[in-house]
């Protein structure tokens, strides 16, 4: 049972997209992403004559948006195109030449932060060098604690959702919309909060105790005093 458990896991952590776009986003609406995939994959989705390093960086080229590299590695006799980037405004992405016919939106309210994202449907078909069952990726990261989220997928790792489709799926036609709400107050700030309240209590609890426990050494002190001088309780 437990050999079986552990090549799930091993597998589960091997696992290998397409194509994935990874965000890393923060409480302003900023943050880093990464997408990674196949040349073939890059190609087809971003309408490239070429993946390379340079071509696929230039789709990052827009207003609050810092390429940070680009490089190429290789997989099975396959070539991977790997960019990473900066940006100040999450919604400004779907201005960007990767990110074109994209609606990025993201709210910002007294409690929570909310993001919605819808990609359009492909225009044209899978191209033959694109195995069928091949999955593209969506993974994002959010800073707070999770409210709601359409992911078929739940909440991975306590801030992680992710969307998947094969290049079939993809390309058949049909649009795709990602729905998430999530706190303003960051992880790190509410872990810190909790463990904060959790040691004042532990605190005023060990300090009730030392009072308690000097109260009653007093009131026992006073009652070892009558019992040696009851004379002079009786008589102040």
């Amino acid at each position: 049972m437990r050999a079986a458990l552990l090549v799930v896991f091993v597998a589960s952590a091997c696992r290998t997209y397409e194509y994935e776009e990874e965000v890393y986003l923060e409480t302003g609406g900023s943050g880093q992403i990464r997408m990674s995939g196949s040349a073939a994959a890059i190609e087809a989705l971003h309408e490239l004559d070429e993946a390379t390093p340079e071509n696929a960086s230039s789709l990052f080229d827009g207003e609050g948006v810092e390429v940070l590299s680009a490089r190429e590695t290789e997989r099975e006799d396959r070539k991977f195109i790997h960019v990473e980037a900066r940006f100040s405004d999450w919604e400004k992405l779907c201005a960007l030449p990767a990110f074109r016919g994209r609606r990025c939106r993201f709210d910002e309210g007294d409690r929570d932060l909310a993001l919605e994202l819808s990609l359009p449907s492909p225009m044209g078909t899978a191209p033959e060098s694109l195995d069928p069952h091949a999955v593209l990726a969506l993974r994002y990261h959010f800073p707070g604690t999770i409210r709601h989220h359409n992911s078929p997928k739940g909440v991975e790792r306590g801030n992680i959702l992710s969307w998947e489709r094969t290049v079939r799926e993809h390309f058949a036609g049909r649009p795709f919309a990602l729905e998430v709400r999530f706190d303003r107050r960051t992880i790190l700030a509410t872990t810190l909060w909790i463990v904060g309240t959790a040691l004042a209590l532990v605190a005023a609890s060990i300090a009730l105790a030392l009072f308690l426990m000097v109260q009653k050494g007093r009131r026992q002190l006073r009652a070892d005093s009558i019992a040696a001088y009851p004379s002079r309780s009786a008589h102040p």
